[in-house]
């Protein structure tokens, strides 16, 4: 299991196992040992910037076709592969085992170093600074990664136990016992936890500067001060813990009940973020963030990554009327699930829904996440219809073209043009965490923990106020009669999962939401032909996941290497 070894890079590896003689005769200024990992501050903080690197760094829209929410054309998608029956202990694209273990090396040989290293020679106290600063960032870090992999392979082994993943906390040598097995799922939560905790006591709650100028505020703006923008802080932390605490509690990992002592945690975590937030009021008010995603005020965002200038997700999910691949098709299922503006669902009476007209008057969300037939980007109007003169119809070019009726709108900007005469770029950057998850995670933890309308701690919101706010916002008619009209937890549950699953479509939670939830994995991938006006649902993908999916396989590299290590059940 290689994926333990220290490999911090090739010159890590050779500090750490003294192997800098055995190759050429470098000049001194070559040499990377220990005393010059110490000295060198811009060296050890190199080892702590890989764990960063190890987190998403742009969204993954293929992963949305491995669940009911979309499917892509094109033929050699490994997400389409999985989806279709391919998935296995060899063929896993959502594997990432090793690369989180090299990073976890990387951050326990740091963490093993941290407080020798001669961050500052100028300042003592800047020096402290320093060593508490990067202690805190390389906790939080080996936490989320852990957090990663335990959402991914936790779950109930081959033994019928509950699982999780080989805890390391120390560096591990050339020399040393890499053959570990999995820990028990409570304690990789507790170590999970464990890390966070010491993170928070170690990070400011925010990257601020004091206005100060004396010797222990310069030193700490030097340090703490805003320049760290875009890195972990004690309230990114919290907000990870936030995260943790709802998959903890959710039925997979609970015998598919719902324990109330875990959603209580849960909503308690989360709540004093929002209660700072301004409450069930704290929304953002416009929901058109996702064509503009540069702007860095967007007070809906906590943690994000730098920004970086490219076409890349336009190039692939353009129409191809707009010079781009139509990559990824939103189902039928996903649009079924938008209700209609007054926010009914388009299955109630109440609802008004005509499926002549299956556009009108829905959910102002369908047309900004979803191009669908009669709609207008970029002054083009998109015909997907089995009638279509464009490439845009149904099915008309292979690997091109919708095979759903539908594409995708979310996060693409409308400033792009793909044409290759004279395409453009714009910015881009990656979000971690949205402060809406954070108001979707506590209104299902609140509602499972105390009902619809339970405010125990005094928050002045309950699950019921923050959904009607998130419609609200989304442009659903007021006073919302639908949900207030809720009035058990089972109902609300089911209105919360599905507030969920629009509000963060095409986000990369959509998978793992499914299989913590225990949902049917198995519903066929359905889509729309259109001919003469005349709206037809058809199959587009039957969905071949075996009855064990909710869990990922443990790659079955790894289980040659080390007879211990258990696979999960029914991989």
């Amino acid at each position: 299991m290689n994926s333990f070894k220290i490999v911090t890079l090739i010159l890590g590896l050779m500090l750490l196992t003294g192997a800098c003689e055995i190759f050429t005769e470098p000049g001194k200024d070559n040499q990377y040992d220990i005393d010059r990992v110490i000295h060198d501050p811009s060296f050890a903080e190199g080892i702590l910037a890989n764990g960063y690197l190890a987190l998403p760094r742009s969204y993954s829209l293929d992963e949305e076709a491995a669940t009911d929410d979309a499917v892509s054309n094109d033929n050699s998608s490994r997400f389409r592969r999985m989806a279709t029956g391919e998935w296995s202990a060899k063929y896993n694209p959502f594997d990432i085992w090793a690369d989180s273990y090299i990073e976890i090396s990387n951050l326990n040989y740091f963490l093993s170093i941290v407080d020798s290293v001669e961050w500052s020679w100028q300042s003592p106290l800047r020096n402290e600074l320093f060593i508490k600063k990067h202690k805190g960032e390389a906790l939080a870090l080996r936490g989320y990664l852990y957090y990663r992999l335990l959402v991914r392979y936790g779950g109930i082994g081959a033994d019928n136990n509950l699982l999780g993943i080989p805890l390391v906390t120390d560096p591990i040598g050339v020399n040393d016992n890499w053959k570990l097995p999995r820990n028990t799922y409570q304690e990789c939560v507790d170590q999970i936890n464990s890390d966070y905790n010491l993170a928070i006591a170690l990070l400011p709650y925010i990257w601020e500067n004091k206005t100060t100028t004396d010797e222990e505020s310069l030193a700490y703006n030097k340090v703490f001060g805003i320049q760290n923008a875009n890195r972990i802080n004690g309230k990114i932390v919290i907000a990870l813990k936030s995260k943790l605490a709802l998959h903890v509690a959710s039925p997979a990992f609970n015998n598919g009940s719902f324990d109330e002592t875990k959603f209580a945690n849960a909503a308690t975590i989360t709540g004093p973020l929002l209660v700072e937030k301004g409450g069930s009021a704290g929304f953002p008010t416009d929901i058109k963030i996702f064509d503009n995603d540069n702007d860095i005020t967007n007070t809906d965002i906590l943690w994000r990554s730098d920004h970086f200038t490219n076409n890349t997700l336009e190039g692939q999910n353009y129409p191809p009327s707009l010079f781009g691949n139509g990559r990824i098709n939103p189902t039928q299922n996903l649009v079924d699930a938008f209700p209609m503006k007054n926010g009914y669902p388009i299955t109630n009476p109440s609802s008004g829904f005509s499926p002549a007209s299956p556009f009108n008057n829905r959910d102002p969300r369908l047309a900004v996440f979803i191009l669908y037939n009669g709609a207008s980007f970029k002054s083009v109007k998109i015909n997907t219809s089995v009638n279509s003169t464009t490439s845009d119809g149904l099915n008309k070019v292979p690997n091109y073209s919708t095979r759903t009726g539908y594409y995708l709108l979310k996060w693409l900007r409308s400033n792009i043009n793909m044409d290759p005469a004279k395409p453009t770029t714009a910015r881009h950057f990656y979000t971690h965490i949205r402060f809406t998850e954070l108001y979707l995670n506590y209104a299902e933890a609140a509602n499972e923990a105390w009902g619809p309308d339970g405010d125990p701690n005094g928050y002045g919101f309950t699950a019921r106020t923050i959904i009607k706010a998130i419609r609200k916002r989304a442009g659903i008619t007021q006073p919302d009669p639908y949900a207030t009209s809720v009035s058990d937890k089972a109902a609300m549950r089911e209105l919360i999962r599905n507030e969920r699953r629009l509000e963060l479509c095409f986000e990369g939670f959509r998978f793992w939401d499914m299989r913590r939830w225990q949902l049917d994995l198995t519903e066929n991938a359905k889509g729309v032909s259109i001919d003469n006006n005349v709206y037809t649902t058809i199959d587009v993908e039957n969905r071949a996941y075996p009855s064990h999916a909710y869990t990922c396989p443990i790659p079955n590299d790894e289980i040659l290497k080390y007879e211990g290590l258990i696979q999960n059940k029914g991989w």
